[in-house]
């Protein structure tokens, strides 16, 4: 196509170290290379690191305070403010589509589920929509949709197109896709800022070993299974630290900040709080523990390659694509402690293996770097288009 393509992409946060927003930037910022493509932002949260970054690669950015369609388990957290934002949204539809018009945009772009304005909008104007799917929903974030899963059913069946992150996201939503909307399984780009290659690894058998799980602290993302798996290993025998890194609040910390305190585990469980600079962190680690029960990609397996650190994961859903077991990473079944522990444990006993996993997976994960996402994007924005 030769004809410049102007792409209205809508985000649902603007915060950078956002997985599904990190995501969707490393995939922008190889597609505005292309001299045939213009990116507008949309974002409906206060402006925040992702929004900086952006503008510093020039793309235009647009804030306007839709609300967003999931809500917490009880259903009532944020209702207010959903209720105001949906009285407020006529008059921002009615900006966005001058806006949308004036700059004769091409195609709307949704990154998330939890965002229906992209849809909405282009049923207003009749341009086609492309809808990018980076979650299970209430699987993995807990997360109830407003409308429930069928209205999305509805949305997306009235789309151009679906983007899926994983094959494991695909299994889920593609039964419930009619014939006639495109579909396709689109791995995430990994900046080549993550590439953090070590030097000298922790062989000597002598010295404890360093592991960490990285991610909201979450249920689902399963900090007390990676707890109960390193107090196993190291009463048989292993000399394993583990490191938690993320914001230490909600009521799953405290239980789990308990449980180190009551088994008096505080010299072999550290929370390290939430941390921005994450090759440094990474750099003075050994293992990766990927303990979600249903990640519907997982970047922070393919980041941790990245750091050639050894990587263990639970044997579900997008893990299970990334990691080749005891070749790029090793599997142990989902939620299982007793088998967490012993792969730990194989892994301090066995420094060779733990190098030859860490390099096998850091050769596999270079290959997210290539920005292979953004061109096979890009050639779906352009077919649809």
């Amino acid at each position: 196509m030769d004809e410049k393509v102007k792409i209205l992409f809508c985000l649902h946060y603007s915060d950078l170290n956002n997985g599904g927003i990190r995501s969707m930037i490393d995939v922008i910022e190889n597609i505005i290379k292309n001299d045939n493509v213009t990116v507008y932002i949309v974002y409906p949260t206060r402006k925040n690191t992702a929004i900086d970054y952006l503008e510093k690669l020039g793309v235009k950015t647009i804030f306007l305070p839709f609300y967003k369609l999931n809500y917490n388990k009880t259903g009532r957290k944020g209702t207010w403010k959903y209720i105001i934002k949906r009285i407020m949204s006529p008059f921002l539809f009615y900006k966005l589509r001058q806006i949308v018009k004036k700059e004769e945009i091409n195609v709307i772009y949704s990154n998330t589920i939890v965002i229906d304005y992209g849809f909405i909008l282009s049923k207003m104007t009749g341009l086609p929509h492309i809808w990018h799917i980076r979650e299970f929903g209430k699987e993995d974030h807990g997360i109830l949709l407003r409308g429930g899963e069928e209205t999305l059913y509805q949305k997306l069946n009235n789309s151009k197109g679906i983007i899926y992150i994983s094959k494991a996201i695909e299994k889920k939503y593609a039964p419930h896709i009619r014939n006639g909307i495109f579909q396709e399984v689109i791995y995430d780009d990994i900046s080549k800022t993550f590439i953090n290659k070590k030097t000298e690894f922790n062989i000597d058998p002598d010295n404890l070993l360093k592991a960490t799980i990285v991610g909201a602290i979450q249920e689902g993302k399963g900090q007390l299974v990676a707890i109960k798996a390193v107090e196993k290993a190291n009463k048989l025998g292993a000399k394993i630290e583990l490191h938690i890194c993320g914001e230490k609040t909600g009521a799953y910390y405290n239980k789990i900040n308990n449980y180190v305190k009551d088994h008096n585990l505080s010299d072999q469980v550290y929370f390290d709080g939430f941390k921005t600079k994450m090759n440094e962190y990474r750099s003075d680690m050994d293992i990766g523990i990927v303990a979600s029960r249903s990640e519907a990609f997982g970047r922070v397996t393919i980041e941790g390659m990245l750091s050639n650190l050894a990587m263990i994961g639970a044997d579900s859903a997008g893990t299970s694509e990334l990691i080749a077991d005891n070749v790029t990473g090793l599997l142990y079944k989902n939620g299982d402690i007793d088998e967490l522990a012993e792969k730990l444990v194989y892994l301090y006993k066995d420094r060779q293996k733990l190098k030859e996993l860490a390099i096998n997976g850091f050769d596999f994960a270079k290959k997210f770097t290539k920005g292979n996402a953004a061109d096979e994007i890009y050639d779906v924005i352009t077919k649809l288009s």
